[in-house]
């Protein structure tokens, strides 16, 4: 089982850190390829979705229908050019997808408890693919460290700028006053505000989406391993019995104090150009997150009398397995980037 575990880790790792580290399209195909399989795992899990046989795959028809919504959100996320036309983007497809889903059950449903089975239709590409759509979204993130007239500093994230932009991010060269050679103090991330025409320099930070997915990813996954290992240590008072019988309080305690210590680690290591109190923040919420995430996949589970949401990965499971604590994450800090100002 361990041996399973680790060529399963050799092999997906590298295949992820190179699409997050190359962008779009690769990020885009994978993820893409992720939210069809994360969907199919899903309607697997929702007993109205699959056939009279809970061992069987489900119908076509549904698993089509939400595979091809997830991947329409995962394109908007990439080729949307602000935050607001994706958020635009990302409601008309769920309106869309929501339509032709209740067309689907109007059509072809005949069991009993049609809304409920109406949910279980919409609720996976939704989740799923918004949540992916946001990793991607976040990847393009693009930030730019500028000096304000009163000479403190500030940094603006924001999609990418229109070709016509030049390097500074104006159409004309500007000149950098002495203001700008101090030490940038750091603070946290601004939205495409308009009004940035205040600025008297800009710097590129164009890897910025880059560092805050792997931030997100990395804060997860150590919230997850220190909440495994604090849970196993000294884990006494259980967290949700009915649900996921070995979390603890004390483990989850532990996960989020891992979090919140690479989340600060992170962000002294990564170019992101934000606050110690503001990663240690970051590392809080995604330790919150994180073991929610957790246990909705384990509550879906425990609904279809499921261990695992699939075995796509040996000594894993499924693709959802692996993505539960993730997907909130990632939405999270998309969120954060692009619509939280805090001055310093």
């Amino acid at each position: 089982m361990l041996l399973h575990r680790v060529l399963t880790a050799l092999v997906g790792v590298p295949i992820v850190l190179a699409a997050i580290w190359f962008g779009p399209p690769w990020l885009t195909l994978v993820a893409g390829t992720v939210g069809v399989i994360g969907v199919w795992e899903a309607y697997r899990l929702y007993p109205p979705i699959s056939s009279a046989d809970p061992d069987s795959p489900p119908t076509p028809l549904p698993v089509l229908l939400g595979g091809a919504w997830a991947v329409a959100l995962v394109l908007a996320g990439e080729l949307a050019v602000k935050p607001g036309d994706f958020g635009v983007a990302a409601i008309t497809i769920c309106v869309v997808g929501c339509i032709i889903g209740g067309l689907w059950m109007i059509a072809a449903w005949r069991g009993r408890r049609p809304v409920v089975a109406a949910i279980y239709l919409v609720t996976p590409p939704a989740y799923i693919g918004g949540a992916l759509a946001c990793a991607v979204a976040l990847r393009g993130v693009i930030g730019k460290s500028i000096v304000l007239p009163w000479g403190e500093s500030a940094s603006v994230s924001e999609f990418s700028p229109p070709p016509a932009i030049e390097e500074n991010g104006f159409a004309e060269p500007l000149e950098i006053p002495p203001a700008a050679a101090t030490e940038n103090a750091g603070v946290w991330l601004l939205p495409d505000i308009a009004g940035t025409e205040f600025a008297q320099s800009v710097a590129n930070l164009t890897d910025l989406g880059c560092w805050l997915l792997l931030l997100a990813i990395l804060t997860v996954y150590a919230a997850d391993t220190g909440a495994y290992a604090v849970g196993r240590l000294i884990g006494r008072h259980r967290m949700a019995p009915g649900i996921s019988p070995g979390k603890t309080w004390e483990g989850t305690a532990g996960g989020m104090a891992a979090a919140v210590v690479a989340a600060v680690v992170l962000g002294i290591l990564f170019p992101l150009q934000i606050q110690i109190w503001q990663a240690a923040l970051i590392g809080v919420i995604l330790g919150a997150v994180s073991p929610a995430g957790d246990l909705l996949e384990s509550k879906v589970k425990r609904l279809a009398d499921a261990k695992d949401s699939g075995n796509l990965f040996p000594g894993h499971g499924g693709m959802l397995d692996r993505l539960d604590s993730l997907l909130p994450s990632v939405a999270i800090v998309y969120i954060l980037a692009v619509t939280i100002t805090v001055a310093t």
